[in-house]
């Protein structure tokens, strides 16, 4: 009987413990070692190649979908987690099997037999369906403030105080409320990523504030026409491409 090869990924050791016991009955899985936090779950599963990995979602440094793409090679997974039952729905499309901890018996019986159906037909795990779920375990943070540079002076434009973002002659600008442009040393793209969720990209040139759109007009070309609230009531035409998601984001 083949002996198929594992390691433990969690950054408690009680789980690694609980895993060991678990496995004193299958002789068919052999454990040969353990990791408590994703950089080294990297590092030891590119070393020692395991068929498979009981894989922790959440730890400290990265989650199990960070830890996969890091890896050289794809091994089979097991997820170990202690999430709701819609999310382990949607693992379970992509791995082996989940286990919900803690772990019983009978249940770690389930899984081994899966392992035993599964890894003979060579299943195929699609990462980029799991690198999804890991956007939405860690979400990206969304700052409170944009850093521009002043001289040799960093100082914060709070984001609350934004009206609109627009890039101008190859360089980007935060116009506020009051009518004030700041020169900022991030692309529109990088500020698409950073600012809060009420900003919103309209056309190549600019992002606005939705809470700071005071009309909208109808324009040619399905496009629309928004009026800012900022102190010049500044008029910027949406793109063609951004239409749809404009009428989607304003319940237009």
């Amino acid at each position: 009987m083949h002996t198929r090869t594992a390691i433990s990924v969690d950054d408690e050791q009680a789980a690694h413990y609980a895993l060991h016991n678990l496995l004193k009955g299958y002789h068919g899985i052999k454990l040969i070692g353990q990791a408590h936090n994703g950089t080294e779950a990297v590092t030891l599963i590119n070393s020692l190649k395991p068929e498979i990995v009981f894989l922790d979602v959440q730890m400290p440094d990265m989650n199990g979908f960070e830890v996969l793409k890091r890896l050289s090679y794809q091994p089979y997974i097991v997820f170990c987690t202690a999430y709701d039952q819609y999310a382990i729905e949607a693992f379970n499309q992509n791995s082996i099997d989940y286990l919900l901890k803690p772990v019983d018996d009978k249940r770690f019986a389930q899984c081994v037999g899966k392992i035993e159906k599964f890894i003979p037909k060579h299943q195929e795990i699609d990462v980029s369906k799991l690198m999804d779920w890991s956007s939405m375990l860690n979400p990206p943070k969304k700052a409170f403030a944009i850093p521009i540079t002043v001289r040799s002076k960093i100082t914060f434009v709070p984001c609350e105080t934004i009206a609109f973002c627009a890039a101008r002659d190859g360089y980007v600008s935060l116009v506020t409320d009051d009518g004030t442009e700041h020169v900022c040393d991030l692309t529109l793209k990088q500020l698409e990523e950073r600012l809060p969720d009420d900003f919103l990209r309209v056309q190549k040139s600019y992002i606005v504030k939705k809470t700071k759109i005071e009309t909208v007009e109808k324009h040619f070309n399905n496009r629309l026409v928004l009026t800012m609230a900022d102190n010049s009531r500044t008029k910027i035409t949406t793109g063609t491409s951004y239409i749809s998601v404009i009428r989607r984001e304003l319940l237009l």
